[in-house]
Parts: structure tokens; sequence; C-alpha cells
């Protein structure tokens, strides 16, 4: 039993533990992306950020990049490999620097017309004034397009007066989240592992061991004496344990008492038929009370004969009273009806009349009454 219930404790706590793992998968999935690309977000654009008063510099002060701005370009592309590629606008849209010189001075328009421009993001920061994050090549890529804002005037919009681009590579995000996933399996499986061993000990020791004690002692009831032999416990067991023998008890008392009643109902039937007998049946006929399998019951005479046991009917009359058999067997059959006939015994005639008496308790009875008749002369 113990095995069997371990397999399917086992089994189910399998299921429920892959079930578990797969939900957090999809959580800490989701809060790692969400963690480490904001992260990366934020690191390039504070990059950007850091360097933007050289760049805003340069473009109020000339249209043509210069040395200084390009170094800062250069630099971000030498020391973060994330960063694959830099896009570098002037106010009027036209490309201020780009790592391929044919672009140079080439309009927004032109350049988009030729395919460069695969996101909005550089449309949508120059009109909302804020750095814009548009991710690309199918999750590989981010391009992030920051403005550059001159500290004069109110309105944040009026104040551009550039535009960085930057095309970063999503390979070290997803090569993190792929290493805290790799983790948190491995610490999802091994906090499953223990905590499955724990609750299986548990289990075994404080359930499945109790319940099979219980039904071994309650296997080895005895239906003659009852006896239940459980240790107390004051847990659950213990208090099925309690409701067992409480009923045991119950039931070994309405036995006692089925049996003592039992023991008196032939003696009860007995003084009850004497009754019935003395008031229904006259005086000088003979009663005789006989059971489903034609055993004597009750007579209001004393038998002739005695044996050992049950006395039958065939005992009293003999195999050649074929009347007698006769009436009574049609008596048995149609339970309820009265059926008459006549006889001999001892030399005196007798007029015999059978009745079968049934009971919705399926008790069965067959009276029959051997009236003398008078003596023709």
């Amino acid at each position: 039993m113990i095995k069997k219930i371990s397999v399917r404790w086992f089994i189910w706590f399998a299921l429920a533990s892959f079930y578990t793992i797969i939900l957090g998968a999809l959580l800490y999935f989701n809060l790692f992306k969400y963690v480490f690309d904001v992260n990366l977000q934020n690191q390039i654009i504070n990059t950007v950020s850091n360097n933007a008063r050289t760049l805003i510099n340069g473009l109020v002060a000339s249209n043509v990049v210069r040395i200084s701005e390009v170094d800062v370009i250069n630099f971000w592309m030498a020391h973060d490999p994330r960063i694959k590629n830099v896009v570098y606008f002037n106010p009027n849209g036209s490309i201020r620097w780009h790592k391929n010189k044919e672009h140079w001075d080439k309009s927004f328009s032109d350049y988009e017309r030729g395919g460069f421009l695969e996101t909005y993001a550089v449309s949508e920061a120059l009109l909302k004034g804020e750095p814009k994050v548009v991710m690309k090549n199918e999750g590989s890529m981010y391009e992030i397009a920051i403005p550059l804002k001159h500290a004069k005037g109110d309105d944040p919009k009026q104040n551009i007066v550039g535009v960085v681009s930057l095309d970063v590579s999503r390979e070290q995000v997803q090569a993190e989240i792929k290493s805290a996933m790799f983790k948190y399996f491995i610490g999802a499986i091994a906090v499953m592992v223990l905590m499955g061993f724990v609750l299986y000990i548990f289990v075994i020791k404080k359930v499945v061991s109790p319940i099979v004690s219980l039904t071994n002692s309650i296997d080895n009831i005895s239906t003659k004496t009852f006896q239940f032999d459980f240790d107390n416990r004051a847990d659950e067991v213990g208090d099925l344990a309690k409701a067992v023998e409480n009923f045991l008890t119950k039931v070994k008392v309405e036995l006692e008492e089925q049996e003592e009643l039992s023991k008196n109902r032939k003696h009860y039937e007995q003084e009850w038929w004497s009754e019935v007998l003395a008031a229904a049946v006259p005086k000088g006929s003979r009663a005789i009370v006989v059971d489903e399998n034609n055993n004597i019951m009750h007579t209001n005479f004393d038998l002739p004969l005695k044996k050992e046991g049950p006395v039958h009917l065939l005992d009293l009359f003999g195999a050649n009273q074929q009347e007698m058999m006769r009436v009574v067997g049609q008596a048995m059959e149609n339970p309820g009806k009265i059926f008459r006939a006549t006889t001999q015994s001892g030399g005196r005639e007798f007029g015999i009349k059978t009745l079968q008496l049934t009971s919705k308790g399926g008790i069965i009875r067959t009276l029959i009454i051997l009236e003398p008749l008078a003596v023709k002369k």
C-alpha cells in the first residue's frame, strides 16, 4: 500500500511541480526581459547624455561635423561592442555623420527612401522630444533615437538641435536572460526536489503509515469479539480510528441485542401461538404450526414422539398421509387461502384445514387444524 501511494504521490507532485515551474518560468522570463532590456536602454541613453554637451556645441556652432564630435562617436563604437551603428542628424534632418561617408549630408527623406531607416524611431524622437526605442531585426537589435536639446527656450521640441540614432545589439541581453533562466530552472528543480523529499517523509510518516496501520487493524477485527487494536493518536487519523471504534461498539451492542432477541424469539412465538390457538381452535381439535421447512414449531397437544433437533411433519404423520401432504402443499402454494380435506389417524377420521401465513419480514408459518369428525352409526 505504501508503494502504491508513493507512486501516486510522486506522479501528482511531479505534475504539480512541472506546472508551477512553467508558470514561474513565464513570469521570470518576462521579468528578466523587462529588467535587462530597460537596463540596456538606460545605459545607452546615459552614454549619449554624458557626451551630449560636446555634440550640442558642435551642432550649434556649425553645419559641418567637427573632430570632437567624431571622436565621441568613434569612442562609443570602440568601447561599447553593443553599439553596431550610429547615425548623427543635423537640425535640418540631413545626416551629419555616418560610418559610410557616402551618406553624409544626405537628407532625411532621401535616406528614408533609400531603405536605410527601418523604423520610425527618429521621427518619433523629433516629434515628441524624448528618446524613442524600437525593436528590429526580429528582436535581435534596438534602434534608439535620442534628441539633442539646446538649453535655451521654453519649448523642449523647439530646442532640439539634432538627433543621434544608434543600432544597439540585444545579444548580451539575450545571453543574460538565457543564463538567468538556466539558473532559475536549476534553483526551481532543486527547491522542488528538497521540498518534495520533506513532504514525502511527512506524508509517509504522518498520513500513509497511520492509515496503513488503521487498515490492518480494521482487517484484523473479529466478528466474534469486535476487538479493535489501534494506538491512540492526537490527529485526524486518531479521530478516524476513534470513530471506527465507536461504530464497532454500536454494532456489537446491536448484534448482541439481535442475538438475544433471536434466542428468545422461538419462546416468544410459542407463547403467542399458545394464546392464539387457545382462543381460535375449538376444544378437542388439534392444531399444528410448521415453518417454511415443514418443521413443527408448536402444537396444542403433546407430541407422541421425542427426538433431538427439529421434528418434521412427516415424522408425525408418516409418508402414508397423502391427503395431509396434498392439502399442506396447496396451502403453501396459495398463501392466505384455507384448504380443507379429511384423513384417518389412530382409527379416527379428522377434517383438515390448512392456512399459510406470511409476513413482510419473510416469516412463513403454516397452520394445520385437525377437527375430529363424528363417528357414523
